[in-house]
């Protein structure tokens, strides 16, 4: 008789030695987890879904579980097989786009009368650009900047009421693009990402009936980095809560960075003050060192009292270089790196960060690096390997290649299901099965890490990719970034030699120092971060002159402080930031 407890109670024997942890998988109703840097919440969150599923949640009903971006959903689907949760039929794990198209939108908008084109197509990349433009033009004349349609993203995303005074306080200029844009996008048959999600929330929050079919089918609804994830998303859950459903939301509002895109952190300290949650706060830091979390307490004194869970020091160091960008690049990648590598023998290359601002810091330290001969991983815009859904998954795909499909850190069921998730054109149920035969087929004989990345994405190219992705209108900006990646790849490119492995790391690899912006780092972590660039006028930008914009620049800082471990490097030329200034008083 196998009397092997579930993966999860074993895992769940690591939680309670932290008494918050504990608390946040003991709690029986609705709960807001607000989780400092390097507090082990998503450990937290996947072993108190995976209670959830075997003890509570019974068949045919199911988790959603919603979260910022892909990386975000693979990283939750990589932690929860690993507790045996299939992301299948028992737990839906997607972004709140995904969740609103294929939960709200698809099933219900037809229904409930809601203005969305039928057949439902969703505008690429390329078609939002070109309708915008259009929409631009027959109201103002001439082409949009890019920060004109920032701010029309940001009025879409940040008050979905037309009819309220918000709405009305912004410019005519503004509204009527918007307005325009809509428009154009219905009668062309198109929808975009932030049309879904409002969709979304008419659905929810207008319709008695839509609300108690999600309720039924989804009795819990997890949100992980809820801070990102902006108001529409934010009223469905108090639509859910409305109705009885249960909501657990995690996230930290300390690290909303994304304020362009519409997040606001004051929506999760809200729902943590809302009578309905209990909230608990994961105080223990498990990544940083004593002088790191003092440092980064700085930014924020009145915010909760977080501490090392062990006793170690750690090192800020704060360097005035009277050099320009490249000058700190130069001294940063001649001096400080080789000086961390002799002091701490066991670390490697790969554990060092630069962190910078935007892509063009990232473009001026990463030709320094050239000139100096450094390998290094560069993860921002100006990275060869482009960020989107596709390329998330060729690097499931290739991580499996490379010795996934032995450990089990990558599962084929879950790549054939995300696979068939990117595709949405009416196939026959045998052309199914004829094209994931031959995925399957492609992935078997590709199963070596040492293979020359380019010999292995044409190998894909040539037996399935550009089948799919030509027959697909909504991956159609995909092929342009297959054949770049693969360009990039030959003789030449700046991916010449990359294997499969070091594809299916994101292009990390020990020997290679981190370059990326603060942004980009952000979930990760290092033993050592060295921030460049930390001029007065430059961080905080002489152009962030809001108390929002100073506020989103304090938790960039903060987001970059808190990736390392043992040792922070900050460095400026004449005269330090009044961030800089800060940490200096607290150390």
């Amino acid at each position: 008789m196998n009397t092997a407890k579930p993966a999860y109670l074993v895992a769940a024997e690591d939680l309670r030695g932290n008494e918050d942890q504990w608390s946040a998988y003991e709690s029986t109703g609705n709960c807001a987890i607000l989780a400092g840097p390097g507090s082990g919440k998503t450990k937290t969150i996947t072993v108190k879904i995976a209670r959830l599923l075997a003890e509570t949640v019974r068949r045919p009903q199911r988790i959603a579980c919603i979260t910022f971006s892909n990386a975000c959903v693979g990283e939750l689907r990589s932690r929860l097989n690993k507790l045996s949760v299939d992301d299948g039929y028992r737990i839906l794990i997607s972004t709140v786009h995904s969740f609103c198209l294929t939960e709200l939108v698809l099933p219900y908008a037809a229904m409930a009368g809601v203005a969305v084109p039928d057949p439902l197509k969703v505008a690429t990349p390329a078609d939002s650009r070109r309708l915008f433009g259009a929409a631009y033009n027959s109201v103002c004349g001439g082409n949009p900047s890019s920060s004109f349609r920032t701010s029309c993203d940001k009025l879409r995303r940040t008050i979905p009421d037309r009819d309220s005074d918000e709405w009305k306080a912004w410019t005519t200029r503004e509204t009527r693009v918007v307005k325009a844009y809509e428009d154009l996008l219905l009668a062309r048959g198109l929808i975009d990402f932030d049309g879904i999600v409002l969709a979304g929330l008419e659905l929810i929050e207008k319709h008695e009936w839509v609300r108690s079919a999600i309720r039924a089918k989804y009795p819990v609804v997890v949100i992980d980095e809820y801070q990102d994830l902006g108001l529409p998303l934010h009223r469905i859950v108090l639509a859910l809560l409305d109705a009885g459903g249960r909501i657990i939301a995690v996230g930290d509002p300390d690290q909303s960075i994304y304020g362009f895109t519409g997040a606001n952190p004051a929506l999760l300290k809200n729902l943590a003050q809302d009578r309905r949650m209990e909230a608990i706060t994961l105080r223990l830091n498990y990544r940083c060192a004593d002088r790191i979390i003092t440092a980064s307490r700085s930014l924020f004194p009145d915010r909760a009292d977080f501490q090392s869970h062990d006793d170690r020091q750690g090192e800020i160091r704060i360097h005035k270089l009277e050099r320009d960008l490249s000058g700190q690049a130069k001294y940063a990648l001649e001096t400080l790196v080789p000086a961390l590598l002799d002091a701490n023998p066991t670390w490697t290359s790969g554990d060092i960060a630069l962190l910078y601002r935007s892509m063009a810091e990232g473009k001026q330290i990463a030709l320094v690096a050239d000139r100096l001969h450094m390998r290094y991983f560069r993860l921002d815009n100006g990275s060869p390997i482009k960020r989107s859904r596709f390329t998330e998954w060729l690097t499931e795909a290739a991580q499996w290649c490379a010795g996934g499909w032995t450990t089990g850190q990558v599962q084929l069921s879950q790549l054939l299901k995300s696979w068939q998730r990117m595709q949405r054109s009416g196939k026959s149920e045998a052309q199914w099965l004829a094209s994931r035969k031959r995925l399957i087929a492609a992935l078997f004989s590709l199963r070596d890490g040492h293979l020359p990345l380019h010999k292995w994405l044409k190998s894909l190219d040539n037996a399935i990719l550009d089948e799919m992705l030509r027959s697909e209108p909504g991956l159609s900006d995909e092929v342009d970034i297959l054949a770049e990646l693969i360009d990039e790849a030959d003789a030449g490119g700046a991916l010449e030699e990359f294997t499969v492995e070091i594809f299916g790391n994101q292009g990390k690899s020990p020997d290679q120092i981190n370059l990326m912006t603060l942004h980009s780092s952000k979930g990760l972590e290092f033993q050592a971060v060295l921030m460049l660039g930390l001029e007065e006028g430059v961080f905080p930008s002489k152009y962030d002159k809001t108390l929002e914009q100073l506020d989103e620049s304090t938790r960039l800082f903060y987001v970059g402080v808190t990736r390392a471990k043992a040792q922070v490097h900050l460095t400026f030329d004449t005269k330090e930031s009044s961030l800089i200034s800060r940490i200096r008083t607290a150390t």
